[in-house]
């Protein structure tokens, strides 16, 4: 288990931390977005309907992701390097971005998966903020056991798995979307492609 990232990574790592700092009324905003999707239905609308939101947890979505990067490779969730293990995760964001927009133009209700897209990144910002005390743990007690870790953001990624199904169904019945996409989304489009990007990350590049 690494304790501290090299100087470059440190460096992206210090960079990013400051850009955070300068949107922290955007990163509370989409906080607040992501707890809006736990908490019912309604809330859920509301923070659709919010434009203030949406573009916050957009934002802090992609500001994120080099933290959220950070945690995996301590958690030993990925065993390639920092700048690969980054890239494989924009490019899945860039991949989900590009299928929401392909079973919209499919059913013919771009609004419907443009909603769930967003829905999935204000919960996925809530769990990337939540995540950083396994970074911190992982820091701080470098030889804590690894399925520790594991086993943290598991139940975390499941909690937060199991809202987005929960509330991108509700969005599709209410919608008379085809539920028959909304299943095939979820299994080719997002989960399968899921799979894969953490298969690679676990294999060792060593």
């Amino acid at each position: 288990m690494r304790v501290l990232p090299d100087p470059f990574v440190l460096a992206v790592l210090l960079v990013d931390a400051v850009l955070l700092l300068l949107a922290f009324d955007r990163l509370l905003a989409a906080l607040r977005a992501g707890i809006a999707c736990f908490k019912s239905f309604y809330s859920t609308e509301e923070m659709l309907g919010n434009k203030y939101l949406c573009n916050s947890v957009r934002q802090t979505y992609f500001l994120l992701l080099p933290v959220f990067t950070e945690t995996l490779l301590l958690a030993d969730v990925s065993l390639q390097n920092y700048f690969v293990t980054l890239g494989l995760l924009l490019a899945l964001v860039f991949f989900r971005m590009l299928a929401c927009r392909l079973m919209g133009w499919l059913g013919g209700d771009p609004g419907v998966f443009s909603a769930i897209e967003r829905v999935g990144e204000a919960l996925f910002v809530l769990m990337m903020v939540f995540s950083t005390s396994v970074l911190l743990v992982g820091w701080i007690l470098p030889e804590t056991p690894r399925w520790i870790l594991w086993g943290a953001l598991s139940v975390l990624a499941a909690v937060i798995a199991g809202v987005y199904v929960w509330r991108g169904t509700a969005l599709i019945m209410q919608n008379q979307f085809s539920l028959f996409f909304w299943v095939l989304y979820l299994c080719a489009l997002e989960f399968l492609p899921i799979s894969v990007v953490v298969n690679i990350l676990m294999i060792n590049g060593n």
